[in-house]
Formats: C-alpha cells, sequence, structure tokens
C-alpha cells in the first residue's frame, strides 16, 4: 500500500535550470508519490534550458517554442511544484520560505509569502554573469542569464535592423564583453540572424553589422585547447567579428564600451558575457560557506559545507574536481552529470544505503559558430589531458545532439524524437529568425 502524503518524505529541490530539473524527473519516475515527495520550486513558471539563451538573443527560436512548463511536466512526471524565489533558510526547523508572486500583468500579489517544510533540501539555484562591480555594466548592459533578458537583447538588435533598413541609423553595432562560449555563439548567431532578417524581411543590414568580442584573455575560449580556439577565432574573422583580446573594460555609457587605456568601443547594443558569479540570495542563506565569487562550497557528495543535511549542485556549487584545487566548471554538463548522481544518492539514503562519491568525468567541450559549423574538442582518454578536435559540420551535429538529449532525460526517446520533428516542420513553415 502508497502510504499517505503526509508520512512520505519530503525533498525539495529549488531550481529548475538544467540540473534541478533533471533531477526532479529523474526522482519523480523513482520516488514520486509513492516512496518520497518531490517539490520543485522555481521563480519561473517554465524552463528553457540555458545554453539556448543566445539563439533566443538573435531571434532563432521564440522562447516559447521550446518551453518547458514545470506545472504540465511535474503532472505527468510524479513531482508537484510550488512558485517562487527562495527568501531564507532555516535548516533547524528544515523550513524555507518563498517570496509572494505579483502578477506580471497588474503587479497585484497571485501568492503570498509561504514556508515549505522539507526532509531534504537541494540547491540548483544557478548563476549569474559578474559585472565585478565595473561602472555602467549593470545600467547600459545585455546579459544572458534567463529568457527575459533574452528576449529584451532580441527586441534590441530587431529594433536597429529595422532602423538600419529605414536609413534612421547608420549601422548596427554591437559590442559583446567575454570571449567565452556565450559570447563567442552569440557573435555568431547574429551574424546569422541578420542575414536572414534581410532574406525573410529585406531590412538590408547585413553588410552593416558591426560586432567587436572584447576579453582580457590571450585568445578566445581560454578554456579549450589552443587549436580549438585558433579555428574558432578563423571562423569568427571570416564572419567580420572584431577581436580585440587582452583588453578589460573600465566602464560602460549608453554608446561605448570603455577600455583601459583610453580606446573606446562605439556600441548602441552591449552585451556582457564575462565572469560567472553565484546568485546574491546565497549571501543571506545560514550556515553555508561561499566562495569569493558567491558559489556554495559542498564535499565530495554535493553536501553543503556548514550544512551537511543540504545538498547543492550546478552552477550554484562549488564542487571539487579532485584536480589541484580546482572545482567542476559551471556547464550544463556538469549539472547533468550531477542530476544522474543525486538521483541515485537520495535513493539509495531512503533505502539505508550509501554511494561513493561525485566524480565529474568531463565528455569534452562544443562552441556552435552559427551556420559555420561549431569548433569542439573530446579528451582521449579518461584521465588524460590530451584532446583530439572535432569543427566543422561534424562538431555541429554533436552540438545539436546535445540539447536532444536534455530533452531525452527530461521526457523520454519517444517524445525528444517527436519534438524535434516538429521542429524540423516548423522551420519548414515559418521564417528561420523572429521579426516582430
Amino acid at each position: 500500500m502508497t502510504p499517505p502524503p503526509g508520512t512520505l518524505p519530503r525533498i525539495v529541490i529549488v531550481g529548475g535550470g538544467a540540473g534541478g530539473l533533471e533531477l526532479a524527473t529523474r526522482l519523480g519516475h523513482r520516488l514520486g508519490h509513492k516512496q518520497a515527495q518531490i517539490v520543485l520550486v522555481d521563480r519561473n513558471p517554465s524552463h528553457l534550458w540555458k545554453p539556448r539563451l543566445h539563439e533566443v538573443a538573435a531571434g532563432l527560436i521564440g522562447s516559447g517554442d521550446d518551453e518547458t512548463n514545470y506545472l504540465a511536466h511535474g503532472c505527468v512526471h510524479g513531482f508537484d511544484f510550488a512558485f517562487g524565489s527562495l527568501l531564507s533558510i532555516d535548516p533547524a526547523a528544515k523550513t524555507l520560505t518563498l517570496d509572494r508572486v505579483l502578477s506580471p500583468a497588474d503587479g497585484n500579489e497571485i501568492l503570498g509569502e509561504r514556508t515549505l517544510p522539507y526532509d531534504t533540501l537541494v540547491l540548483a539555484l544557478g548563476s549569474r554573469v559578474n559585472d565585478f562591480g565595473i561602472p555602467g555594466v549593470l545600467e547600459y548592459c545585455h546579459m544572458l542569464d534567463s529568457p527575459a533578458q533574452a528576449l529584451k537583447l532580441q527586441r534590441a538588435f530587431l529594433d536597429a535592423a529595422i532602423q538600419v533598413g529605414a536609413g534612421r541609423l547608420d549601422r548596427v553595432r554591437v559590442g559583446i564583453v567575454g570571449a567565452g562560449a556565450t559570447g563567442v555563439e552569440l557573435a555568431a548567431e547574429l551574424h546569422h540572424a541578420v542575414h536572414a532578417m534581410e532574406r525573410w524581411g529585406g531590412l538590408g543590414a547585413s553588410g552593416k553589422l558591426d560586432i567587436t568580442l572584447v576579453d582580457m584573455a590571450s585568445r578566445i575560449l581560454p578554456a579549450v585547447d589552443p587549436k580549438t580556439s585558433s579555428h574558432a577565432t578563423k571562423v569568427l574573422e571570416k564572419l567580420g567579428v572584431r577581436i580585440l583580446l587582452g583588453q578589460s573594460v573600465e566602464r560602460v555609457t549608453a554608446d561605448a564600451l570603455h577600455l583601459k587605456g583610453g580606446a573606446t568601443v562605439p556600441c548602441e547594443i552591449k552585451v556582457w558575457a564575462s565572469g560567472v558569479s553565484g546568485h546574491d540570495i546565497v549571501t543571506k542563506l545560514k550556515g553555508l560557506s561561499l566562495t569569493p565569487g558567491n558559489r556554495i562550497k559542498v564535499d565530495d557528495h554535493l553536501a553543503c559545507i556548514g550544512a551537511p543535511d543540504i545538498l547543492a549542485m550546478g552552477d550554484c556549487a562549488a564542487a571539487p574536481a579532485h584536480i589541484g584545487n580546482a572545482m567542476v566548471p559551471p556547464t550544463a554538463q556538469v549539472a547533468h552529470q550531477q542530476a544522474n548522481y543525486l538521483a541515485k544518492l537520495l535513493e539509495r539514503r531512503l533505502a539505508g544505503r550509501s554511494i561513493g562519491p561525485f566524480k565529474y568525468q568531463p565528455r569534452g567541450t562544443l562552441v556552435s559558430l552559427g551556420e559555420g559549423g561549431a569548433a569542439g574538442e573530446f579528451p582521449t582518454l579518461r584521465h588524460s589531458q590530451s584532446v583530439f578536435p572535432a569543427n566543422g559540420t561534424l562538431a555541429k551535429l554533436l552540438y545539436v545532439s546535445l540539447y536532444h538529449m536534455h530533452r531525452v532525460a527530461l521526457h523520454g526517446w519517444l517524445r525528444a524524437t517527436a519534438l524535434f520533428l516538429a521542429d524540423r516542420l516548423r522551420r519548414t513553415t515559418l521564417p528561420p529568425v523572429k521579426l516582430h
């Protein structure tokens, strides 16, 4: 017989990003409504895979096209959804408090402040771009931490293209700070988008796009092998992207990036994609030990240092990589592996069994370069630091497969395949770029 819901252990997961939603889905399948009550908490009503935000920003996909509604997904996959932002945690009472929810239409209160009990708490809060306290960044720069921010950038880019087409603006000038994966992918996709706007909307801005990529590093994609970085550099330069390396931004104004040393990068559209930090809310949570970048320190089993009854995963967690003093990188690949690990850990914990420590297994790196393919690399041996490259069309196919595998983790092979086919059919009937 199934125990009454009130007597089931309560596992609460805060954050419905790539890792949090995959974990809730796995636990819902294995334990939901029978061995445990699974509750997912998020401040948004739906999920969009964060690595696709640069495509939303370029207008190549609509945020609604690929969003997964938490309520509907939970109903199908055995977990409950609680709508709201995390305000505080009381580890002694094993409760967390959620902020009130306001209507986006009129600002009226939909839900009041609430307290939720938990037996096991998992923090999957994600991360945000680090502005480093540089003047003007928060005021003038677009960021890509959420679908709302991506849509705001898409609107600004489209408006600029329309103005160029109407002769009210000479050029579309974009400055991107950060030559990691997000900055590189966005630069390539914006170039792709402006050509699609001309072909499908007659805007005529494709020859009037100036993109400048700025970074303090000595090369773009500094975390990958130099050969992979070199391939990506050649693709971007062929697209006409101006790359400024070894440069740091001193301040940002409404019409330019101001670099240390006195140089300026004139641009109406400014994007900040440099650095990763934990959300400010973690500094207000009791008992947690944090890194200088506001990421939560965890042990080998992803238990929070200073609060062992709380687990943390994904971008918000600083987990040891067992390579010197390094931490695992804040990537979707890590979040996926940690979701799989925590699903096993929590299931075995309820059964009174133990599990070994989490060990991150690097599977390689893939960076989309728009229609120019992708730049990628994969480890040659499990414990080797050497890699072999996979660039061009093959890398692009592998890059696309990453999102398909995320869908498989959420929906299963049958529905993920149906969604893939639906995407292909939609692209045969609609323009490849948003024009509204």
